[in-house]
């Protein structure tokens, strides 16, 4: 929960190679941070998930939410009860000031029990998780409740410096609670830097940076994984000895009031006074007063605007505008912010889960933006959201959680109102919220399938709807839609099975009864669809590739296909049998590796995607035929071996039939490997006479094929067949009985 693991960093026998040795402590995701030279090396942080070894045997508790929790936000965790009854177990939650913390416990599908609760303020909360009156093994927990909210920006003299001046600031903790603090900043060349974290005592840490690079920098700073106010913050980084202006009075200032800011002139030819024009609306020309500050070519600018409104701030320094310049103050009137209708005098009354609006007139108050902030009892912050229903009127909604005093602090462009903060008191509210629920998604729904329910808040008072559905390893969003007035029509679309929580919210205030648990089912089980064939592993092209589907047992889905080869994507065709049996053609258009989708209901069946190896068509032009084998000879001295070279003929099956006198051959073919696609053939002839040779590839006969082979006793006999082209077989030997053999082969 943000906390330091312990660890040891031993360096092994090979130079450069290191063994890292942790012992986690807690069954939650860890982190780790791997730095050379104070930067996290590729791919880090990375990060571990550590499991509990009881899980599955002993009872025990489980989640991230028994070690940490945002303030205000439903955190949970699971008690693994391993088979026991529910009725058995208890959770007690204690806050930091002794005070109950309401827990909500609900019953899995797989018997054992989610606890959910709302932690209110930052702290250490105490659980305990008891089976009958006995803690189970690890309770107690301390929880860490914290608040990047509250982590607040201090020190920052300039949010411009020169390069080689340290960039340095203060981020204080003291009321955000413990989490993991993690700051980055990025270089203007867009790389990580490293930086320096130094805890300073209190609650209080201090950031520096020494920039070599003039450009921005950018630091992003989360807290518990969450971004702080004022995150991300830029810092413009100047050439040493350029000109460069800070100050609050840049941006902002008060009416009638002094604004200041100040300009550095150091390094640029000795003391150079800036020119400073200050423009205001309508063409109002302000004064600026121009004078020398404590350090050596620094000048502080100071002025007081006469009308609310936007200004530009124009400086100058031997003739040339610095950077940044001309700068945009907003100019405002906090005394012009009006609250309309309420007293700011005495207590503002409140009541418990009802909103109370404060109108505010902004009609004369300049530009800017009006923040809002309520504390409420035990120091825990009530969210306060912010409505325009004009241009010229701002809305502030109070709506507390609990009864007891509240103080309500507001700012108004950055500046802090009179009578700022309004004191308020809530009352304790009565009864529920009468808001009522209806329709089939508050109880149940189907993976990839749309269900909706209604929210009928007529009798609730003016409000709006906050809806969440969250399960164990997804939450799935909740879209609503206004139908009439203060009735609203929620829609969802699960895709994944299991259960859900479904919390209601009207006002900020939870609608009674919830949440409420929704069973997600799935549509079918792809699990159970069964593939099969010859067509799920080779193919050729030209050909169909053809594989069955068996779904009678998945139940109702729809099952797709998708074929996708190196350039170009495979005609799929699916042909329903209509007993829950399909056959799958594809017909690739290339050759080489294809991968074949299925999907049942949306999900991959067992064994998708599949590996198809697809071949070119065959083509027996390409094959060469060449040897002694094919040509006339002696008996004697006859050598019958040739080669079927293949290669660049695509796939086939090469067939070699040989008809000679009967008895008088046998057939054989071998190759060196499997992937060799030149085959070796040979015949043996034991007696002579005419021998015809077909070798074919792929059914179609390779070119010269049939090969006519004369085969003599006596070299005599073959020389005078060479010359008058005699045959052996009818004038020297008579009548013959021939007979075929026959091989074949799939190179």
């Amino acid at each position: 929960a943000g906390s330091e693991v312990k660890h040891t960093l031993r360096e092994l026998d090979i130079p450069g190679l290191y063994q890292v040795v942790y012992h986690p402590q807690l069954a939650i995701p860890h982190r780790i941070h791997i730095k050379y030279n104070n930067m996290n090396i590729a791919g880090c942080p990375m990060e571990v998930v550590v499991s509990d070894p009881a899980v599955g045997r002993d009872v025990c508790a489980t989640g991230l939410g028994l070690y940490q929790s945002r303030a205000g936000r439903v955190t949970h965790f699971v008690i693994e009860t391993a088979g026991r009854p529910a009725q058995e177990f208890d959770v007690v939650i204690t806050g930091p000031q002794g005070a109950a913390v309401p827990v909500r416990c609900y019953q899995q599908k797989d018997g054992n029990l989610m606890a959910e609760f709302t932690a209110a303020s930052t702290g250490v909360y105490k659980i305990d998780v008891l089976q009958g009156s006995r803690p189970v093994r690890g309770s107690p927990y301390h929880c860490q409740v914290f608040d990047a909210t509250k982590v607040k920006i201090e020190s920052l003299a300039a949010n411009s410096v020169s390069v080689n001046e340290n960039i340095s600031f203060k981020l204080l903790r003291k009321n955000a609670g413990f989490a993991e603090l993690d700051v980055t900043v990025r270089s203007p060349l867009g790389q990580d830097l490293p930086l320096s974290v130094r805890s300073i005592g209190d609650d209080t840490d201090l950031i520096e940076l020494c920039p070599s690079l003039p450009g921005n920098y950018c630091f992003h700073i989360t807290y518990g994984g969450d971004s702080i106010p004022d995150s991300p913050l830029t810092f413009t980084v100047v050439e040493s000895g350029v000109a460069r202006a800070w100050g609050p009075g840049l941006s902002r200032a008060l009416l009638d009031s002094t604004a200041k800011f100040f300009v550095s002139c150091t390094g640029i030819g000795g003391p150079q006074r800036p020119d400073v024009v200050l423009d205001g609306p309508e063409g109002t020309m302000v004064k600026c007063n121009v004078m020398k500050a404590n350090n050596e070519g620094e000048y502080e600018v100071t002025y007081m605007p006469p009308k609310v409104g936007v200004y530009d701030v124009r400086i100058s320094s031997n003739g040339k505008p610095i950077a940044g310049s001309p700068f945009r103050v907003y100019v405002v009137c906090v005394d012009k912010v009006r609250l309309i209708g309420d007293s700011t005098t005495g207590r503002l009354p409140l009541s418990v889960h009802t909103p109370t609006r404060l109108t505010f007139d902004i009609s004369h108050a300049g530009p800017g933006d009006l923040v809002a902030e309520c504390k409420g009892p035990h120091n825990s912050t009530l969210p306060v959201p912010i409505e325009t229903p004009t241009p010229d009127r701002l809305q502030v909604l109070l709506t507390p959680r609990t009864p007891g005093p509240h103080t309500l602090h507001l700012t108004y462009g950055g500046f802090t109102l009179p009578y700022s903060p309004i004191s308020c008191l809530a009352e304790g509210g009565t009864g529920g919220v009468r808001v009522i629920l209806t329709g089939k998604g508050l109880a149940g729904a189907v993976c990839n399938q749309q269900a909706e329910f209604t929210i009928d808040g007529t009798q609730a008072g003016p409000g709006m709807p906050e809806v969440s559905l969250s399960g164990m390893k997804n939450d799935i969003k909740v879209s609503l839609q206004n139908i009439s007035e203060n009735i609203y029509r929620a829609t969802y679309i699960p895709t994944q099975p299991g259960a859900y929580l479904l919390n209601v919210m009207w006002s900020d205030r939870q609608v009674k009864g919830c949440p409420l648990k929704v069973t997600v089912t799935a549509v079918c089980d792809a699990t159970r669809v069964i593939c099969s064939g010859d067509g799920l592993g080779i193919g050729t092209v030209g050909k169909d590739i053809r594989s069955f589907i068996d779904t009678r047992a998945a139940g109702p889905g729809e099952l797709s296909a998708h074929c996708v080869g190196p350039h170009k994507v495979a005609y799929c065709e699916l042909y329903d049998h209509s007993d829950g049996t399909f056959t799958l053609n594809v017909k690739p258009q290339e050759a080489g590796r294809h991968t074949l989708t299925v999907k049942y209901g949306g999900i991959d069946v067992p064994g998708s995607p599949f590996c198809l190896r697809v071949s070119g068509a065959p083509d027996a032009s390409k094959v060469r035929v060449y040897g002694p084998g094919i040509e006339h000879g002696v008996l004697a001295m006859f050598q019958s071996r040739f080669i079927c070279d293949t290669r660049g003929a695509g796939a086939g099956q090469l067939t070699v039939r040989v008809r000679g006198p009967k008895g008088a051959f046998r057939v054989e073919m071998q190759r060196e490997s499997q992937k060799d696609r030149t085959i070796l053939c040979k015949y043996d002839p034991t007696e002579p006479g005419d021998y015809r040779v077909e070798v074919k590839w792929a059914g179609d006969h390779v070119p010269g094929s049939p090969f006519m082979v004369m085969i003599f006793d006596t070299q005599e006999e073959l020389n005078r067949f060479l010359q008058g082209n005699q045959s052996p077989s009818s004038d020297l030997y008579g009548s013959v009985a021939y007979s075929t053999g026959y091989a074949h082969i799939t190179p």
